[in-house]
């Protein structure tokens, strides 16, 4: 049951009526994909290749501009570690502030299997010849490497962190919002996505900390002279240099979450000139881009979830639980959605994985096959809000009308029904869940007006009667929502 509920509003001469109406298409169904197909080029030689990727729904005149912009700032990518100098010290450096009643910890020695030594003391030789780590005697802190095998077969090695960051404070450093972030990028005609090539060794450790990140290999102890992954806090330290080398391009032509960075750019005509504009930001900064991973829609949370195997036990199954939270914004009632085995989770409950567990398991699977396409709010049109209340669950859509009067999904969100809320009414469930979502959607319903914010202790309250008197009363504090004279506009609001 779609529904949506009119306010009444006191200048009008009828009484606004309670409209019933089917939620669009997309309430259920996935939409288009919006991931380019990527075409490989070359931007060295025969001898000395060095490829990366555009998308293949360029032109022929435009892969020729964007061809000649590539040569031209060819020195900005990273092929491998040797062709990255590093920002300079100046822009940022990683600092550790080691709590000093913490006791240094070293870790006991770790054996490895005979054949991945040999794999092990290459990964040393490749970050001594880049520069990256020094040999070091008699440190304080040792740590063991975890050596951790990459898609492609090759080994990458990981540092055990774990004691070392425990006696550092946490850096507060507030990183973007990533769904603020995509919403920032709607309405561009033209996006380009690019990744840091190995973007936190750009960062030198502060001199003084170096041997705090001592750790044990094959060939003996080394440390880190370049801010190495799997510390804590160079996150928020990487998020703080991109935005001080791109401070005044933010919210405007880039947007940036730690070591993505996303080009962005209203006309399409234009985005050439943003290009070169950002990509002369980072010969100056000598920031250094992957050629490898650039320019396209990073897929790799629904990857990992296509690729999972049905949950064994509960573990498994939280593990898949919590990849979906990631991307719930894009699944429609996932609440609804995860029904069948979502109880496998209460305390108590036995691990049984029936029929019904594996269906819902690969519906939701086949759903993400083709994800829908969610836009961002136009200010000043009105939002459209649907509610499916369903036996154990709700979920609820915010939808808008674009420019060409079609609907367009904003944002899904979906929650389970849990005590009392079990044997609420139809009616109750989409008027409690009215308010509920009204709060969540509360950044979105600001951009368009101030007082949204201000209902939000009384949408608590209301949320909290049994009375759908008295949910109503509460929806009456959004009295922006769109009020029509006729009878037959009032059917179609659904605000």
């Amino acid at each position: 049951m779609a529904t949506h509920i009119s306010v009444v509003d006191d200048n009008q001469e009828e009484e606004e009526e309670f409209v019933l109406k089917e939620a669009p298409a997309e309430f259920e169904e996935g939409g288009q994909s919006t991931v380019d197909e990527l075409k490989k080029v070359d931007l060295g030689t025969a001898e000395d290749p060095r490829p990366t990727f555009l998308s293949a729904s360029l032109t022929a005149e435009e892969e020729v501009e964007y061809m000649a912009l590539l040569h031209e700032y060819r020195d900005i990518f990273a092929w491998n570690y040797t062709e990255m100098p590093g920002l300079d010290p100046r822009v940022a450096v990683h600092k550790l502030a080691v709590h000093p009643s913490v006791r240094p910890v070293k870790q006991s020695q770790r054996q490895f299997r005979p054949e991945l030594v040999p794999e092990i003391e290459k990964e040393v030789d490749k970050l001594i010849a880049a520069n990256f780590i020094r040999e070091v005697k008699y440190p304080s802190w040792i740590a063991n490497i975890v050596p951790d095998k990459k898609k492609t077969g090759q080994i990458r090695v990981c540092v055990d962190f774990r004691d070392l960051n425990k006696a550092c404070p946490k850096d507060d450093f507030p990183l973007p919002i990533t769904e603020l972030m995509v919403d920032a990028t709607t309405g561009h005609e033209a996006l380009s996505f690019m990744d840091g090539s190995s973007g936190y060794n750009q960062i030198r450790m502060d001199p003084k900390d170096e041997e705090l990140t001592a750790f044990r290999t094959p060939k003996g102890i080394f440390c880190y002279k370049v801010m190495p992954f799997g510390l804590k806090n160079v996150g928020a330290t990487y998020q703080r240099a991109i935005q001080n080398i791109f401070d005044d391009f933010l919210h405007k032509r880039v947007e940036c979450y730690v070591d993505d960075l996303v080009v962005k750019t209203k006309q399409r005509s234009d985005h050439l000139l943003d290009h070169r504009a950002v990509f002369e930001r980072h010969r100056q900064f000598q920031l250094k881009m992957n050629p490898l991973k650039g320019i396209e829609i990073d897929q790799s949370k629904i990857d990992t979830i296509q690729k999972m195997s049905e949950p064994r036990n509960i573990s498994e199954l939280k593990s898949f639980q919590g990849h979906l939270a990631y991307i719930r914004r894009f699944i429609s009632n996932l609440a609804g959605r995860c029904q069948p085995f979502s109880h496998l989770l209460n305390k108590g409950t036995p691990f049984e994985w029936d029929d019904s567990c594996r269906n819902a398991f690969n519906n939701l699977k086949a759903y993400l096959t083709k994800p829908p396409v969610l836009v961002a709010p136009i200010v000043d049109k009105p939002l459209l809000l649907y509610i499916a209340a369903q036996e154990k669950s709700v979920g609820a859509l915010l939808a808008q009308c674009d420019e060409d009067n079609k609907e367009r999904s904003l944002y899904y969100l979906s929650r389970t029904l849990v005590g009392a809320e079990l044997n609420y009414t139809p009616i109750e469930k989409t008027c409690g869940s009215h308010l509920r979502e009204y709060k969540n959607f509360g950044i979105t319903f600001g951009t368009f007006n101030e007082s949204h914010f201000k209902s939000r202790s009384v949408e608590v309250h209301y949320v909290a009667q049994s009375s759908p008197v008295d949910w109503l009363s509460g929806l009456c504090s959004y009295q922006n929502s769109r009020s029509t004279s006729s009878r037959k506009e009032r059917s179609k609001a659904k605000h």
